[in-house]
């Protein structure tokens, strides 16, 4: 069987490729993220071995990390496209990039990567904002979406544009906190200082989940009380209180609150988290 172009364009580039199935997301081979490679003879073997099937880049070994964003519908609960454009509209554009728009409507953006320090958790710092690095993947055309049965196509290949650095003002919102080696005790999981920024970031997520998804006539209520929750993390020096402010910020802005009404909440927390 005859290899797809792209794919022969992807691995030439470099990018580490596996198939996968074409009615899930599982990887058609075992330890994918191991033998992912940009190797033409193996791939156009796959090709012919799983014919039909979906193609995923291993971000490791390939000089890239992609920015997943979620387009709302039965796969996704959230609005990653919504998060996106309020962080470009509030913190700087993101400059032209080998971008992918998917079978369910979402987008993949790829930057090139130097070895800056990624978090790769879903929903940083937002809810359907998802950077995936290192041995996390990325599905690319020519797949179909496994759902839809959409394609998936590129907006801007990159063979047409390689992936350029990230802006700084994304890589610092995708940034792990520094770790704490002086932390307070807090309530939940007990041990390493790894361990306790581990469940920090968790709260901090679902914080913002939480604050995205309240119901009209209660967001508010729900802003203030996840911020002043999350102060106990800027105590411990678990967490930064700009990074927080930040993430709160959006999540306030997707659940519909006027930006007014966002940053007068935000003020009265950074107020009292300096004098924990």
């Amino acid at each position: 069987m005859t290899l797809h172009k792209d794919i022969e364009r992807l691995a030439l580039l470099g990018w580490r490729l596996h198939p996968s199935s074409r009615i899930s997301r599982a990887a058609c081979i075992k330890n994918a993220a191991d033998l992912a490679t940009c190797d033409l003879e193996q791939v156009t073997k796959w090709s012919g071995e799983f014919p039909g099937c979906q193609w995923r880049v291993v971000m490791e070994g390939s000089g890239i990390w992609a920015f997943d964003v979620d387009a709302p519908g039965p796969d996704h609960a959230a609005d990653g496209l919504k998060a996106l454009s309020e962080l470009i509209a509030v913190l700087g554009n993101i400059p032209p990039c080998p971008t992918t728009r998917s079978g369910g409507g979402g987008k993949a953006l790829f930057f090139k990567h130097d070895g800056e320090p990624i978090i790769g958790k879903t929903g940083t710092p937002a809810p359907g904002l998802d950077p995936r690095r290192g041995r996390l993947t990325v599905t690319v055309p020519p797949s179909i979406h496994h759902r839809t049965g959409q394609p998936y196509r590129w907006i801007v290949a990159p063979w047409e544009l390689p992936p350029p650095p990230a802006p700084a003002w994304l890589l610092k919102l995708v940034k792990p906190p520094p770790v704490s080696t002086s932390a307070a005790p807090l309530h939940g999981p007990r041990g390493s200082s790894a361990g306790q920024q581990r469940y920090a970031l968790a709260a901090l997520r679902h914080a913002t989940h939480r604050i995205a998804t309240a119901a009209e006539g209660t967001r508010n209520d729900a802003l203030n009380r996840e911020i002043f929750s999350l102060g106990r993390f800027v105590a411990g020096g678990l967490l930064d209180a700009a990074s927080i402010a930040q993430t709160m910020a959006l999540a306030g802005r997707q659940a519909g609150l006027e930006r007014d009404e966002v940053q007068a909440t935000l003020a009265s927390a950074l107020a009292a988290w300096k004098r924990l």
